[in-house]
């Protein structure tokens, strides 16, 4: 799913993380549920965490890009899709916009 490249991230403010080697933990507070990432969505999560006022596809990818040898446009592809992914279950919003996942609608 391509996403508008312009598109600022953010992360949810229902959203607390912790970091160790083997990557990140997630815990949604409204939801009561835990994701874990690995190492590399970890580190994705991380960039976006660290940009407050939100960061764009491109400004990810040059992040990503100073850590991984794949190609630029492979890189933007995995990160968009990744963000969407993100998104779909309320754990960052685009352009400040929430996005109510199924999974929260399911739990009432």
């Amino acid at each position: 799913m391509k996403t508008d490249a312009n598109a600022k991230w953010l992360v949810s403010p229902d959203v607390r993380s912790t970091y160790s080697e083997d990557g990140a933990v997630l815990l949604d507070i409204r939801k009561g549920l835990c994701y874990s990432l690995n190492p590399v969505a970890a580190r994705v999560w991380s960039t976006v965490e660290a940009s407050p006022s939100g960061i764009d596809l491109r400004g990810l990818a040059d992040v990503m890009e100073t850590h991984y040898t794949i190609s630029r446009e492979q890189l933007e592809r995995d990160v968009d899709e990744y963000l969407s992914k993100l998104e779909n279950i309320g754990l960052v919003r685009r352009n400040g916009l929430f996005h109510e996942s199924k999974a929260a609608g399911a739990r009432g």
